[in-house]
C-alpha cells in the first residue's frame, strides 16, 4: 500500500468536490440548514391562537382569569356575550376555543380538537389562569369538542400531513428523474427535432404521469382510511381532489428541477433542499402556529402547508369547498403549478 498514491487520490477528490459548488453546498450547507429548520420548526409553543371568552362569572374572579388569559403570549382573546355566537365562531374556524366563565364560578370549554398541540396549549393557559384565580380549585368542564374527538389520537392529526408529504414527495421525484433520464438518453432531443414545442412536451409528461398519480393518491388515502381507520368526516372525493391537485403541482415542480439538472444525481441533489423544508414547515409534524413569526410566511408560501391544513379540515372538521381554508388550498396549488409550469417551459426552451 502506497501512502503517496492514497494521498494523491484523496487530494484529487477533495479538489473536485471543492470545484463542484452544488456538491459542496449539498454536503456542507444542507445539513446545517436542515438542523436549523428542525430546531425552529419542532417543539415550539403555538402562538397567536384566537380564543373567545364568554364572561358570565363573578366579577372579581372573572377579572383575574381574563387578565391572565389576555396577558398570555400564546392567546389572542376576544370577548363575546352570547355563548351560541361564540361556538359559531369556532365552527367557522375563526377561533380555536370558547372559554365560558359561568355564573357559579366554574369554567366550561368548547374546543376545536383538530390540532392536539393547539388544544394542549390553550388548556395549559386556562389551567394557569385557574391557578391564579383560586389556587386551581375551580372545576373545569370540557364539553364535547366542536371538531374532532374528545380524546384524539396523535395519528388523527399526523395522518393528513403525512398523506400530503407522500403525494408531494413521490410526484416530485418521479417526474424529475424520468424527465432527466429522457434528456440523458437523447429521447428529448429527438422529440424537439420533430418540431414539438416545450409546452407540449411538458403537458404530455403531466398527462402520462397523471394515471400513476391517480393510483398513488388512491393507495395513500385507502391505506390511511381503511388500513389505519383514520376518520374522514368530510367528503372523501374532495380529499382525493386536493391530493390529486397537489400531486400535479409537485409534478410541475419536478419538471422545473429536471430542466435544471444534468443527471439523475443532480436531480436528487436539487430535490432534497425542497422536500425537507416541506416536511418541517408545512404543519405536518408540528403546528405552523408554533413557528417563529418570521418563518410563518415562508411556510404559507408552500402548497404543502395549505394542503395539509385543508386535508385536516376535510378529515377532522368535515369542511367542504365553502370553507376558506379548503378552497384556498385548491387556489394555492393551482397558482403554484402554473408558475412552475411556466418556469419549466421557459427553461426548457432555452436549453433546447
Amino acid at each position: 500500500m502506497n501512502g503517496g498514491r492514497i494521498y494523491a487520490i484523496a487530494a484529487r477528490k477533495f479538489a473536485s468536490l471543492r470545484r463542484d459548488k452544488r456538491m459542496f453546498g449539498f454536503i456542507v450547507l444542507m445539513p446545517a440548514i436542515q438542523i436549523l429548520l428542525f430546531g425552529w420548526a419542532i417543539g415550539g409553543t403555538p402562538a397567536d391562537l384566537n380564543v373567545v371568552v364568554v364572561d358570565e362569572g363573578p366579577a372579581e374572579r372573572s377579572a383575574i382569569i381574563l387578565g391572565h388569559l389576555e396577558g398570555s403570549d400564546s392567546l389572542i382573546i376576544t370577548t363575546e356575550s352570547n355563548l351560541s355566537a361564540a361556538i359559531e365562531m369556532v365552527e367557522d374556524g375563526e377561533h380555536w376555543a370558547v372559554v365560558h366563565l359561568m355564573a357559579d364560578g366554574t369554567i366550561e370549554m368548547h374546543l376545536d380538537n383538530s390540532n392536539q398541540q393547539v388544544t394542549n396549549t390553550i388548556l395549559l393557559e386556562v389551567r394557569d389562569a385557574m391557578q391564579a384565580a383560586s389556587g386551581g380549585t375551580l372545576p373545569l368542564t370540557i364539553q364535547d369538542p366542536v371538531y374532532g374527538d374528545k380524546d384524539p389520537a396523535f395519528i388523527d392529526f399526523l395522518a393528513p400531513g403525512i398523506m400530503t408529504l407522500v403525494c408531494f414527495m413521490f410526484s416530485t421525484i418521479l417526474t424529475a428523474m424520468a424527465f432527466v433520464g429522457e434528456r440523458h438518453d437523447g429521447t428529448l432531443d429527438r422529440v424537439f427535432a420533430a418540431g414539438t414545442q416545450p409546452t407540449e412536451v411538458l403537458i404530455g409528461h403531466l398527462a402520462a404521469f397523471t394515471a400513476i398519480l391517480v393510483g398513488q393518491v388512491s393507495v395513500v388515502i385507502g391505506i390511511a382510511v381503511w388500513g389505519f381507520d383514520i376518520p374522514v368526516v368530510g367528503s372523501i372525493f374532495l380529499l382525493f381532489a386536493i391530493c390529486l391537485l397537489l400531486g400535479w403541482a409537485a409534478m410541475c415542480l419536478g419538471l422545473v428541477v429536471s430542466s435544471k439538472a444534468k443527471s439523475e444525481f443532480q436531480a436528487m441533489q436539487l430535490n432534497m433542499p425542497m422536500l425537507f423544508p416541506a416536511l418541517l414547515l408545512s404543519g405536518i409534524l408540528w403546528p405552523v402556529q408554533a413557528l417563529p413569526g418570521w418563518l410563518q410566511p415562508v411556510a404559507w408560501a408552500l402548497p404543502t402547508t395549505w394542503t395539509a391544513e385543508a386535508c385536516r379540515s376535510i378529515m377532522i372538521r368535515g369542511w367542504g369547498l365553502e370553507a376558506e381554508g379548503v378552497w384556498m388550498a385548491f387556489l394555492a396549488n393551482a397558482i403554484f403549478a402554473g408558475i412552475m409550469l411556466l418556469i419549466a417551459s421557459r427553461t426548457l426552451k432555452v436549453r433546447s
